[in-house]
């Protein structure tokens, strides 16, 4: 196996030193189902070649904790379903991506660990077809002035499927299913947009309390509320909530709910949207088709004509 490893190291120099010499960008390939390790050519990139752009095509059963770190332009792709699994019982992430701009997970599945992936320190991280599942805290972490794109994942398993603070995170056609806690949290300081996605079978289907888009998908058969809006902001075009064992859809006071588009109706809770005392903001609930108790003046659920 030390032999095997050294062979390993010597060609990545080799390809290494190529690249560079040409100004190329950098393509490797890693088995780890014959011993390779993603993280010492991780380790080789980040000194070699850190601004990129790197491409590393990984195949077989994967065990480890990567940490890429200011790197930049950055793809780990598997064209064969390899999987990444957790080593530190637990306690840390298993893709930690810091400082990192341009950074490409695809088609992964990414078992366990404290976080499936970690997405922080102002990075910029795409996140396409993979399937990121637990047990652990977070399927999906965004943190610290981070932005992240997420494409045709399934996120499963977790105490939260995603968790955001002080970032920004888009999500379209994604899946959030099976997660205990809630299929999302987008608290304090974050920017949350769906396209298309699902958060069904989950504890609370989505909370929230910073800025948040609900274009289509569904929330649905979620065992506790649908959507619960703890503050913040959010705005309904086209979701269908219904099912859930409480509320479809939790105003506490000071949030703002827009209902532009929405089928709202169904929910468990007995009610379909719920006003908490004493002061939600809502706008044109009577659109939704639901139950609530949520109350607006006639002249803000109207529309007005120009005069």
């Amino acid at each position: 196996m030390k032999r095997r490893a050294s062979v390993f190291t010597l060609f990545l120099l080799v390809a290494l030193s190529a690249a560079s010499q040409y100004a190329q960008a950098v393509s490797l390939r890693v088995d780890c189902d014959k011993h390779d390790s993603i993280s010492k050519v991780l380790h080789l990139l980040a000194k070699a070649n850190p601004q990129g752009p790197n491409r590393v095509t990984v195949s077989g059963s994967c065990e480890g904790n990567l940490v890429i770190k200011s790197m930049d332009r950055l793809t780990l792709i598997t064209l064969t379903g390899a999987s990444i699994t957790d080593r530190s019982n637990g306690t840390l992430a298993v893709v930690d991506i810091e400082d990192s701009q341009k950074v490409t997970l695809q088609g992964f599945t990414i078992n366990g660990g404290a976080q499936g992936i970690l997405c922080s320190t102002a990075s910029l991280c795409y996140l396409t077809g993979n399937t990121i599942q637990g047990p652990g805290h977070f399927g999906v972490n965004v943190l610290k002035g981070s932005r992240a794109f997420l494409e045709s994942n399934v996120i499963q398993n977790w105490g939260r499927g995603a968790f955001i603070t002080g970032a920004q995170v888009v999500s379209s056609n994604d899946v959030f299913q099976g997660n205990g806690g809630s299929g999302i949290a987008a608290l304090v300081g974050s920017y949350f947009e769906s396209l298309n996605s699902t958060f069904d079978n989950n504890g609370d289907g989505i909370e929230a309390a910073g800025v948040m888009v609900l274009n289509g998908g569904t929330v649905s058969d979620n065992s506790r509320i649908g959507v619960r809006m703890l503050g913040g902001n959010v705005v309904f075009q086209g979701p269908t909530i219904t099912g859930n064992g409480g509320v479809g859809v939790h105003l506490e006071d000071g949030a703002f709910a827009g209902f532009l588009a929405a089928n709202i109706t169904g929910n468990l809770g007995g009610l379909d949207i719920e006003c908490t005392p004493q002061f939600p903001i809502t706008r044109f609930v009577d659109r939704t088709g639901g139950i609530t108790n949520c109350v607006e003046s006639a002249s803000s659920s109207r529309q007005k004509a120009v005069q």
